[in-house]
């Protein structure tokens, strides 16, 4: 009975794989993406199904995201390294950051563009209703995440905002979706072809990052190196 029990379970986690699949593939064609090949593998299944990071880790690297899209955008290191030390998440910082932080090297580009990445967790978190992978990142994103120019502490931020992490279950089919749209922008760049979709590839790739890290160890430091290959 108990070995029974455990084949519908694998069962179950078997068909939502399928289901999400099913769901991407009706979707691409309205987002102007190709059909991805019958081989790009399902996001889980029975061996190896999706686990969830703990909502306290999520909320930490959002926490610590926003304040490194802040200093892509000119907030004075000392300023970011005073915050986190208050609210006690400098353990929570990522190779990259610690630098960043430390005024050791300068933000670029690819700092900013995590504003995506934000935008992706604060969707996992339940801040945002929904990830529209035809939409960049809304405006008020700014206002879902502490207000660091007055340094609002993150107790007061959990209240306002009230952030609960999402099931593995919304998660997925959003993970699915994300790893056919990469898997179509690495194949036109192969091919010599624009990209597909009404994006900036990046805005899809930072989004994949977050809910890729949200699926995998949790480890902060491994944040910089999230295998997005398709």
């Amino acid at each position: 009975m108990r070995w029974s029990r455990g084949r519908d379970a694998r069962r179950e986690r078997d068909d939502a794989a399928t289901e999400a699949r099913r769901r991407t593939l009706a979707a691409l064609s309205g987002l102007g993406f190709p059909q991805p090949p019958s081989h790009l593998p399902l996001v889980a299944d029975a061996a190896d199904p999706l686990v969830l990071v703990d909502e306290e880790h999520v909320v930490q690297r959002a926490l610590v995201l926003t304040v490194r899209v802040n200093l892509a955008l000119g907030m004075p290191p000392e300023l970011a390294r005073t915050w986190l030390a208050e609210q006690g998440l400098l353990a929570s910082l990522s190779p990259r950051e610690r630098h960043l932080v430390a005024g050791e090297v300068e933000p670029d580009d690819s700092d900013e563009a995590q504003v995506e990445a934000l935008w992706a967790l604060a969707w996992v978190l339940g801040l945002v209703p929904d990830l529209d992978a035809g939409t960049p990142c809304g405006d008020q994103l700014a206002s879902l995440m502490p207000d660091l120019r007055t340094g609002e502490p993150v107790t007061a931020w959990r209240s306002r905002t009230g952030p609960r992490r999402r099931y593995v279950e919304e998660v997925l089919p959003v993970l699915d979706l994300h790893l056919a749209l990469t898997w179509g922008i690495a194949d036109a760049r192969l091919a010599g072809r624009p990209h597909p979709g009404h994006v900036d590839p990046s805005v899809l790739w930072e989004r994949r990052r977050a809910l890729e890290w949200t699926v995998g160890s949790g480890g902060h430091d491994a944040w910089d190196v999230v295998d997005l290959s398709t």
